[in-house]
């Protein structure tokens, strides 16, 4: 099990970041950590909400409320065990939101995929439903759309082309 410290109290994305090097130093400095192995996660990354993250291995939650409590943690930060998969990283700047992969990426802005043709929604590219090869069922509406990479895949300075990919209605 793993478990995630969440910056709260972000005002600031920078400051959240500062925040969330100070917690993973303070925890380095006091308590055996290490990331989990079977589920690589290092570096601070954003959630779903913008907010600075890390996620390790602890043997004594205990131990962390007291190194947070030392340091005068408690109020900034939000700890919590996940037991869920680590998702796929943004293919622009790696970041890792959760299991499921956002259409923009809350680091970056990167935008992963395109909106829904038909109803226009915002649906990340792990919730279509496959029905053969390229033609998916879109959660929301329930059309039948495709989804192919955007063509040309890399712009001249050598980065993706947004959205990476685009849904088609059918």
């Amino acid at each position: 099990m793993r478990t995630r410290i969440t910056v709260i109290d972000n005002v600031d994305r920078v400051e959240g970041l500062r925040i969330a090097a100070k917690v993973r130093q303070a925890l380095r400095e006091n308590i055996s950590v290490e990331i989990d192995p079977e589920n690589l996660l290092p570096g601070v990354h954003r959630d779903e909400q913008s907010r600075a993250y890390f996620e390790f291995k602890a043997h004594n939650l205990d131990q962390v409320a007291k190194v947070l409590n030392d340091n005068s943690y408690t109020s900034c930060v939000e700890v919590k065990e996940v037991r869920e998969p680590v998702g796929q990283g943004c293919q622009n700047c790696g970041n890792v939101v959760g299991p499921i992969l956002p259409t923009i990426c809350p680091n970056c802005g990167f935008r992963d995929i395109s909106a829904c043709p038909v109803c226009h929604t915002e649906v990340s590219r792990q919730n279509y439903q496959r029905i053969d090869s390229n033609l998916f069922h879109c959660p929301q509406c329930h059309s039948q759309v495709r989804l192919r990479f955007n063509e040309p895949m890399f712009l001249g300075d050598a980065m993706y082309n947004q959205p990476l990919v685009v849904v088609m209605q059918e």
